[in-house]
């Protein structure tokens, strides 16, 4: 019994950092140039305008923002399942746009 304990207690352990990390998307005003880009420490995965990834972060921030928008330009959205930036949230990040 005690083994069976452990070993649940083990397993559900090991699913903890799946069920943190949340899918995200942002969106580019322009088409990004890469199939996949590297920005906040996730690679995600661009096709035209929309990128996707799994971030280990409740929501969505004008941090991860502004490193994104470094990457690849502005960007027009920022989600996850549960939020999204504000539009005055979005105007914040795209101040780290490389011109």
């Amino acid at each position: 019994m005690l083994r069976s304990a452990i070993a649940v207690m083990f397993m559900a352990g090991l699913s903890l950092p799946a069920l943190a990390s949340n899918a995200y998307t942002f969106e580019t005003a322009e088409p990004v140039n890469k199939r996949r880009v590297v920005a906040e420490s996730v690679v995600w995965t661009c096709e035209g305008t929309v990128c996707r990834g799994e971030l280990a972060r409740r929501a969505p921030t004008v941090r991860i923002c502004k490193k994104i928008a470094r990457e690849v330009g502005v960007v027009t959205s920022l989600r996850n399942t549960n939020a999204e930036l504000t539009e005055a949230e979005l105007a914040e990040c795209n101040t780290a746009v490389r011109r």
